[in-house]
């Protein structure tokens, strides 16, 4: 493991956000109150968001970041970029393309020991749906195209990183080997990091940064995300323990029924890691 290359507008990293959205992301998690797709389209973003608040400058936005989101599900058998434009869009670029900006409350302390509401802007580059099948092996493989692509054209850039927010069964094939064939890519600093968030009906107990397959719970689907989940450089693991997140060194980047609030601290460890090298 590597993962100390310096990100710059010269020397950009790759981000991709693979969206589950079948038909079965249409249904509530477990003890919660929205949509698995409504769940997983605020976290990515919101995380879009924060990319574009990290890179802006005194002198503008700065491109440390590409990002692309691949929804695979809401046509039949197909996989492809849910934003608008290229598949994979400079960060500045994203900052100007939202379909729409919401005004939404937050809960912030009001300095006597109480919680107050207040307004902010959220950015929407696109909405929740859920239609049609899992074809979660076309999605991979769409991303593996773009991983490879990128690192012939960034040979020396922080390895990519990609996230895939599934409620778990894919319906075209084994999504293992496809991974591994991603996993085998590499940039001179390492290999990509793939992160897998399970959106399960399984009422079982949420269960963030797993080390061992036995600490999962009878779940079929969950032991192959976990399968195909990176382990986490030791980067990551000083931020989630920053968070008071309990990980152990050997954890990998999987987290099984992350309800609203766990699944966004997900997807900002998975891309926050990098933060540290951004020049």
């Amino acid at each position: 493991m590597s993962y100390e290359a310096e990100i710059s507008r010269i020397n950009p990293s790759l981000v991709l956000f693979l969206i589950d959205q079948s038909k079965s992301m249409s249904y509530k998690l477990p003890g919660g109150e929205r949509s698995k797709a409504q769940e997983a389209s605020d976290a990515v973003n919101r995380q879009i968001g924060e990319f574009v608040l990290r890179c802006t400058k005194s002198d503008g936005i700065r491109d440390y970041f590409h990002i692309g989101v691949i929804g695979y599900g809401f046509v039949t058998g197909r996989a492809g970029s849910i934003l608008k434009g290229d598949s994979v869009s400079p960060i500045s670029k994203l900052a100007t393309s939202t379909l729409r900006v919401e005004k939404r409350q937050m809960k912030v302390s009001d300095g006597a020991g109480g919680m107050t509401d207040v307004d902010y802007d959220f950015g929407v580059w696109f909405d929740p749906t859920a239609n049609g099948d899992t074809p979660m092996c076309k999605a991979l493989s769409l991303s593996k195209d773009i991983i490879r692509e990128w690192i012939e054209s960034h040979p020396s850039s922080y390895p990519p990183i990609l996230i895939n927010i599934t409620d778990g069964q894919a319906t075209d094939g084994d999504p293992t080997k496809v991974t591994s064939e991603i996993m085998a890519l590499n940039s001179s600093d390492g290999a990509p990091l793939i992160w897998n968030c399970h959106l399960s009906s399984n009422p079982a107990v949420p269960i963030s940064f797993p080390s061992f397959e036995s600490e999962l719970p009878d779940d079929k689907y969950a032991r192959s995300l976990f399968g195909m989940s990176s382990e986490l450089p030791s980067q990551y693991i000083g931020y989630a323990r920053e968070m008071q997140i309990d990980i152990k060194d050997s954890a990998r980047a999987y987290v099984f029924n992350a309800q609203l609030e766990q699944l966004v601290q997900f997807v900002d460890i998975g891309t926050r890691g990098p933060q540290g090298q951004m020049q």
